[in-house]
């Protein structure tokens, strides 16, 4: 089993790296802003993962559902959101992906030109 420790601040490093993004703990676990209190992803570390919490596309949320570490996330996932169960470097490197892609979903069009010069 891998270090959850050492998965939650891989999951951090990556959602602190993208442009105008910041940490807070508005419920006791960490989440991740960007903007003006535009939340992207929220984490969470359990016994046995890490919980990652992110918005996905319609499309990118039905192939992840297929997982079985995914599932849909509780109190936001009818507006599309999944929780991931980070436990491992397969489940690490698609919450990567997706921790990029909500990013892309809920940064303001100018900071998403910035981050991927679109």
């Amino acid at each position: 089993m891998a270090d959850l420790a050492d998965l939650a601040e891989r999951l951090r490093e990556l959602a602190l790296s993208l442009p105008e993004t910041y940490e807070d703990e508005p419920w006791g676990h960490p989440v991740f802003k960007v903007a003006e209190n535009k939340m992207f992803a929220s984490m969470d570390v359990a016994e046995e993962c890490v919980r990652l919490t992110v918005k996905l596309t319609a499309e990118e949320r039905e192939i992840a559902q297929l997982l079985p570490f995914v599932s849909t996330a509780r109190y936001v996932g009818r507006y599309g959101w999944v929780t991931a169960e980070v436990a491992d470097e397969e489940s690490l490197e698609a919450a990567l992906e997706w921790l990029r892609e909500s990013y892309w979903l809920k940064a303001p069009p100018a900071l998403r030109e910035a981050a991927w010069g679109v």
